[in-house]
């Protein structure tokens, strides 16, 4: 589990450098082109007020002050001595607004003067004519707040930085259920081996001890212990392939049970022991694998039957559209904090063991996944005395689809139905045996 933990940290941590260098990425070229976006628009704008002006001068007359208008505000004409010619009404007063004088041959250029304690100006410099004498029109206007300070850096840098966290965030979980199967598979690994040790051991001590002394060890009795432990060994086994089934998800043919009747046949199978008592309330029906819900039912039946001190009552109903199975017994029951743990793999409490010293430990969690598998629950609930465990099934009705025929999951053949056979003698059906 440490392992996995630290490599679920390691593949966050690396997946969450990738995306702060990428998010870096984006963010610097996020900001170079709103800056060039911002910028290129006021250059356009100033570059047609500067077009006007030189127009009207080329045509022999200066252009009206007030003609400015919009977000181009500063405005001058400047003669070849550096003479303010003609300003608009916010640039008049100002100094010349650039020293540039842009050559005959590129008459058009843009500028960015800066001023010590003074904002920036972004400006289009156009030169009137070729003429030596030809005067400049500088038109431009102060550079807007979110390119002339810093805000759009920090816009962008807080908002990278709540992606990177909630990426990182997003990447934890993500790579976590990733490897869920995988700290599963270690968990389990880990508590079968330990289970798994424990009876291989005593099998080997037994031979070890038969080998080493065999004229004071009985064969036969070594043989009998032996055989013991293989069948504890061999049930452990079908129990975690039966849990892979399940968890696997695993298709089993479905078909519409009476589960009544198939509780009451269950109960019937497991005569002699402690007595079991069953109730039930009309047909329940289900939809589900027969052969799942016999061993779910009857692992219940045997858990209860292990712990009550005199019987066990099994009681078959439904409610608010649930099939809802009861298995309650007279024992002493199962304390709160242990009714979760129990359907824990490889999970026996003191009581179980001291009673059944044999058993495996995955019967109530594969009853659980049976449950689960079925779209239904499985828990222990209050009981005036001893353990009470409740199923909960989705109910099926038969007759909402008529006689419809189940082959193999996810497939169902419609076919009429053929009457009596001429060619049969009349009389009862005989009663089908428990398929098991």
């Amino acid at each position: 589990m440490r392992f996995l933990h630290s490599l679920q940290a390691r593949y966050t941590t690396a997946a969450t450098t990738l995306l702060f260098m990428l998010t870096a990425l984006g963010g610097v070229s996020l900001d170079l082109a709103v800056r060039y976006r911002i910028e290129d628009r006021v250059f356009f704008d100033a570059e047609q007020v500067a077009a006007r002006w030189s127009a009207q001068v080329r045509s022999g007359a200066l252009p009206h002050p007030a003609s400015v208008s919009g977000a181009i505000h500063l405005v001058q004409l400047v003669d070849a001595r550096g003479r303010i010619l003609v300003a608009s009404p916010d640039a008049a007063g100002r100094p010349r607004l650039s020293m540039l004088r842009p050559p005959a041959d590129d008459r058009l250029q843009r500028r960015v003067e800066c001023a010590p304690g003074r904002p920036c100006l972004l400006l289009m410099a156009n030169r009137v004519s070729p003429a030596p004498d030809a005067p400049v029109v500088y038109a431009g206007t102060v550079e807007p707040p979110l390119c002339g300070t810093h805000r759009l850096e920090y816009l962008i840098g807080g908002a990278g930085l709540l992606i990177v966290l909630s990426g990182a965030r997003l990447m934890w979980w993500i790579i976590g259920r990733a490897l869920r199967p995988a700290e599963q598979q270690c968990q389990l690994a880990s508590v079968t081996s330990h289970e798994l040790r424990t009876p291989i051991a005593g099998l080997r001590l037994q031979l070890e001890e038969a080998l080493l002394h065999p004229d004071h060890v009985n064969p036969r009795d070594t043989i009998r212990g032996a055989l013991s432990v293989a069948g504890r060994l061999e049930a452990i086994v079908q129990d975690l392939l039966a849990m892979s089934r399940l968890r696997d998800g695993r298709p089993e043919p479905h078909e519409p049970i009476d589960l009544a009747a198939l509780v009451t046949a269950e109960v019937d199978n497991h005569y002699g022991g402690t007595p079991v008592k069953v109730c039930t309330s009309g047909d329940v029906w289900v939809h589900g694998s027969r052969i799942q819900l016999i061993r779910l039912v009857g692992n219940l039946l045997s858990n209860g039957r292990r712990h009550a001190e005199t019987c066990v009552t099994v009681c078959v109903a439904s409610a608010d559209g649930r099939a809802v199975v009861t298995v309650t017994d007279d024992g002493t029951g199962i304390a709160p904090a242990d009714r979760e743990r129990v359907f824990e793999r490889f999970t026996r409490l003191d009581e179980g063991r001291r009673r059944d010293s044999g058993g495996t430990g995955l019967g109530l969690a594969i009853s659980r996944d049976i449950a689960h598998a079925h779209g239904g629950t499985l828990r222990i609930e209050d009981s005036p005395s001893g353990a009470r465990f409740v199923l909960r099934l989705p109910l099926f009705d038969p007759n909402a689809i008529g006689r419809r025929r189940f082959t193999r999951p996810g497939r169902t053949d419609h076919r009429p139905d053929p009457g009596p056979d001429p060619g049969r003698a009349a009389g009862p059906e005989p009663e089908p045996g428990p398929d098991r």
